[in-house]
């Protein structure tokens, strides 16, 4: 079943491509444990802002990782993670500091830590600058804010099923855009990927209330839960006769459907459902941009069922899942 959940992230494995931690001066350090507040959370996707992803830059900051051995640019393409540094950078960016004299974000820092949590730094400057009172600020430099995110629950129709680990999405979309260079699995993502951007999950089939966006050419999306993102998936793998592709099926267990299938002798798991991951939001409105999630086209059985707590095969099912 689908879920509201703010959590997110990350792109390719690449041999040689690690980062140096960064040494952060704590002295300097302003801490936010707390969601940002309404005004730099409701930042939206397909915004000017934009990511180099041949420097590891955003919007022209430089961005740095540290605690998972990949650059800014492996881990991005899951709109959940990737809308965490721009809601970061619209904070810094209208927040007081930034009337400041030479106000500058020097640079961001992404920092998985051991137990899946993740710290977004922003290291940032400014001059001496006068103050309303006839006083000043004083100048400084490597200031560093942190938005510190822990693990979050991950909920299904059965109650907290699992946790969120901002590491784990990190390495598979790192390993999500290593897979994606092989032509077959490019094509593989590609129509897990349509099936994401035609179908909107129908929250009224499973008894919630929602309505649907009108899409360009005047119609709603096609509607479905599980059992349909899965059907529509197979019928689309199976027309497009992929090379090294074979043994697709659809699978069940826990109140949910997904798809295998076996590719150079090796179990792919996919789940269109969870990939879209559309929300509800605020005005009611299913949210028709797929996320993206990483985790849910990946050979390893062990992100995909969240460390044997999600994804697990058997058992009984019903529609609303």
């Amino acid at each position: 079943m689908k879920i509201n959940i703010s959590v997110f992230i990350i792109a390719a494995m690449l041999i040689g491509c690690g980062s140096t931690p960064t040494q952060i001066d704590k002295s300097q350090q302003v801490t936010s444990e707390e969601p940002l507040p309404p005004s730099a959370s409701s930042a939206q996707s397909g915004s000017a802002m934009t990511v180099d992803t041949r420097t590891n830059t955003f919007n022209g900051i430089l961005v740095d990782v540290v605690g998972t051995p990949y650059e800014y640019k492996d881990i991005c393409g899951y709109r959940a993670m990737d809308d965490l540094i721009e809601k970061e950078y619209k904070l810094m960016s209208t927040g007081q500091s930034s009337t400041f004299d030479n106000f500058s974000i020097d640079k961001f820092i992404f920092n998985f830590t051991e137990n899946g949590g993740l710290v977004v730094s922003t290291v940032y400057s400014y001059d001496k600058t006068p103050s309303a009172n006839g006083g000043f600020y004083p100048a400084q430099s490597g200031r560093v804010h942190d938005w510190k995110l822990e693990p979050k629950y991950h909920r299904h129709s059965g109650g907290d099923c699992s946790i969120d680990f901002y590491n784990d999405i990190a390495v598979s979309q790192a390993k999500l855009n290593e897979m994606r260079r092989d032509p077959s699995l490019e094509k593989v993502y590609n129509i897990l990927l349509s099936v994401a951007e035609d179908m909107d999950y129908n929250y009224p089939a499973i008894g919630r209330k929602a309505t649907f966006v009108t899409l360009p050419n005047g119609k709603e999306p096609l509607k479905g839960v599980c059992d349909d993102y899965s059907n529509l998936l197979i019928d689309r793998l199976t027309v497009a006769k992929i090379n090294g592709v074979s043994n697709i099926q659809k699978v069940t267990g826990q109140n949910h459907a997904w798809v295998t299938l076996v590719y150079k002798g090796k179990t792919l798991y996919l789940d269109a459902t969870w990939f879209d991951k559309n929300n509800i939001d605020e005005n009611g409105v299913v949210d028709h941009t797929p996320y993206k999630d990483p985790r849910n086209m990946t050979f390893d059985n062990e992100i995909f069922t969240n460390h044997n707590q999600h994804h697990i095969a058997g058992g009984t099912r019903n529609i609303g899942s």
